[in-house]
């Protein structure tokens, strides 16, 4: 059987990796580049799934949470939390895929012709055969369109890299710099990411940090449920899912999961939505839950809430999935 996987980030990768043991798998990559990406991850999904240590850039066990004057630290129970550059994180997936028999071609999907892929590689446009296809191509998935499916829902967030250095994330609640969301910091390599979810709020947030930057604006997905992840033998997975946990915005962890329960769908013939919702609806419905709560007037509440301890340790468990919602 040809499987097709358009998009080698961490979903589109970790799925050919997984299903290469066993079906003949082309991956399409558009090109290599760093996703504006805080890059943060659970630490143990390393060894969920095998992927090598030496590309996390920072261990971090603690972070911040800043709500007007107030300034209250997590405790992470440990060193989970991991800060990985994503151009090297991907690439690296993408190798490990290769290792595992997969063809790796960078080149860009284009439309179906005859029941077949047209994908453009160097200019030129050539016809991919598949049995099924696999569409892990972010946000804005090409897939997507050519199949005439809505659009993910999705928020624009600006962001940049400045010239610092910090030792943790901090995330900051107030409307005004972080919008309905937040505004972050997350430390990298000599610099730190910084991002808000419109200009206006980014503008605000440099200004609270008294810095001068031009930011870089992208897209991420809001999640909603009955988002559609498959359309008979074409699925979606990542980004182009939406499989990001809605609140947090984090999505590595997940696109990396779901490609996984995709793959084993797909080798045990099982239904992927059906095992998806099985592993992750009710936490992504809580979640949702609490992102609405958090756009009311109650976000303050929420926020001081964390000056307890029993609150810290819900949420940090409820994070490393340390319990059911």
């Amino acid at each position: 059987m040809k499987i097709l996987i358009i998009g080698g980030g961490p979903a589109g990768a970790t799925a050919a990796k997984l299903l290469a043991k066993k079906y003949d798998v082309t991956l399409i990559q558009d090109r290599d580049w760093d996703k504006p990406c805080g890059g943060g991850t659970k630490i143990k999904l390393f060894d969920e799934m095998d992927i090598p240590k030496n590309l996390i850039k920072h261990k971090l066990n603690y972070i911040y949470m800043n709500y007007k004057n107030t300034k209250i630290k997590i405790d992470l129970k440990g060193e989970n939390l991991a800060i990985v550059k994503r151009a090297e994180f991907d690439k690296t997936l993408r190798e490990l895929a290769v290792k595992q028999g997969v063809k790796l071609y960078y080149g860009k999907f284009k439309r179906f012709k005859e029941k077949k892929a047209v994908i453009e590689i160097k200019k030129e446009k050539i016809l991919f055969n598949f049995d099924i296809l696999i569409a892990a191509d972010g946000v804005n998935s090409s897939v997507r369109r050519a199949l005439n499916l809505p659009p993910i829902p999705k928020t624009i967030t600006h962001y940049a890299k400045i010239d610092k250095e910090i030792e943790t994330c901090e995330f900051y609640f107030d409307e005004a710099l972080g919008g309905k969301y937040y505004a972050w910091e997350f430390p990298h390599i000599n610099k730190t990411h910084i991002g808000s979810v419109d200009k206006t709020s980014f503008n605000n947030f440099c200004k609270f940090l008294n810095i001068e930057v031009k930011p870089k604006g992208y897209f991420i997905p809001t999640w909603q449920e009955n988002i559609t992840i498959q359309k008979n033998n074409i699925y979606f997975v990542g980004d182009a899912a939406s499989q990001v946990m809605p609140m947090s915005f984090e999505g590595i962890y997940y696109a990396i999961h779901s490609a996984k329960i995709l793959a084993d769908s797909i080798i045990n013939q099982k239904d992927y939505k059906k095992e998806w919702n099985k592993r992750f609806l009710k936490e992504f419905k809580f979640m949702k839950f609490i992102e609405k709560i958090h756009q009311t007037k109650l976000k303050g509440l929420m926020i001081k809430l964390h000056k307890f301890e029993y609150m810290r340790t819900f949420s940090v468990n409820l994070w490393l999935h340390n319990y059911e919602c």
